[in-house]
């Protein structure tokens, strides 16, 4: 596993010297690909705490490196962040002044400084499985059926099913790739029942919504289709021949079909929370405006925009082509002006982490976290 590296950052907000708390680590389980388990986005705090395929849950949940990355929170030093992480960079979600916390859960954890969770994972992020009907860029170099790692993958969801689900309140699928477009994941949502869920409140699903048509919504279990409350639909475009490129395999037209089919979810109130999501580049920056309108034609409640990540698809160069948020790039000034532009400071736009090069974005992602939050509290 990756070595503990202590990260050098200013964790106070502006020249405040308030200490800050982050509940993510006392509450999330990100899991991914041969059993690295993550108490954070494996992008925001890069150090796995164990790997779920070799020690049960409860081992590497409350192990070493967990009570040290969460001692790294309760000190304010928050040295295994990295600054990509949003909430971190706008002081905002999950991320507050240890003033303004009120939750009486992580009142005490700070009283008590407490690393050892008497309880397991709150929330899980299964992102053990890479399988998805598309061959995005940003993401990959070609199209993934996991078909070698299906007993991993299953076997993945039986230990997690037997072994993280009697405390859990949400069920994040998928983290890496797509809910539908994962054969296992498809086939996981329509074996669930809610007895074997029994404190579940939330799953969440991420998606490019390719798939998410009414005949596969109708095979998931009416009780288990009740837990499924929010939705992110990753598009990064607001037009056709963008998509086509950025959604390699996608289809347009497919797409705003079954989105018109999700809003109405949304409308009825059998979602509570629905999100679009355009990673920027520098394709499409130009299009975030449009993107905002797209949101509004299917009433989303979070229009969310962030930057590039590397994934192994790009060399150096490439990556330094796409990623306009670099101030280094020939078009940042002008990727600068459209994201001030007026419709970016729309209430249902959330920057991510993109804020710092926005104004007045911090309240904004507060208010926007607070509504999914809300759901799981």
């Amino acid at each position: 596993m990756t070595d503990l590296v202590r990260i050098e950052h200013d964790p106070t907000p502006g020249n405040s010297q308030e200490r800050l708390f982050c509940s993510i680590p006392f509450k999330w389980l990100e899991v991914n690909a041969n059993g690295l388990s993550y108490p954070c986005c494996s992008a925001w705090v890069p150090y796995p705490i164990g790997s779920a395929l070799s020690q049960p849950i409860k081992d590497l949940w409350n192990g070493p490196r967990a009570r040290e990355i969460r001692r790294s929170i309760l000190d304010g030093s928050f040295r295994y962040c990295t600054g990509s992480c949003p909430w971190l960079q706008t002081r905002s979600g999950p991320v507050q002044k240890v003033s303004d916390v009120t939750n009486p859960l992580y009142r005490e954890i700070i009283a008590k400084n407490i690393e050892v969770m008497p309880q397991g994972p709150r929330i899980v992020n299964c992102a053990f499985d890479r399988s998805c009907n598309l061959a995005c860029p940003s993401c990959r170099t070609e199209r993934i059926v996991e078909k070698r790692r299906k007993a991993e993958i299953l076997g993945m969801q039986v230990q997690l099913t037997n072994e993280a689900f009697g405390d859990l309140e949400a069920l994040y699928i998928t983290g890496s790739g797509d809910a539908f477009g994962s054969p296992y994941f498809r086939a996981w949502l329509r074996r669930m029942t809610a007895d074997s869920l029994p404190r579940l409140k939330l799953i969440h699903l991420h998606t490019n919504a390719q798939l998410w048509t009414p005949r596969i919504w109708e095979k998931i279990s009416p009780d288990v289709r009740r837990l499924i409350k929010s939705a992110e639909i990753s598009i990064d475009a607001a037009r056709p021949d963008t998509y086509a490129i950025n959604r390699k395999g996608g289809k347009w037209e497919r797409l705003l079909r079954n989105l018109s089919f999700i809003a109405g979810l949304r409308r009825e109130g059998l979602l509570e929370y629905l999100k679009i999501h355009m990673v920027v580049q520098a394709n499409n920056y130009l299009e975030m405006p449009d993107f905002v309108d797209l949101g509004k034609r299917f009433n989303v409640d979070t229009v969310y925009f962030s930057r590039m990540t590397n994934w192994g698809t790009f060399n150096p160069e490439q990556f330094r082509e796409r990623t306009v948020h670099d101030p280094a790039h020939p078009e940042h000034d002008s990727f600068l002006r459209v994201i001030n532009s007026e419709p970016l400071y729309d209430p249902i736009v959330m920057t991510g982490n993109l804020s710092e090069f926005q104004d007045a974005a911090r309240t904004r992602s507060r208010e926007r976290y607070r509504e999914i939050e809300n759901i799981i509290e």
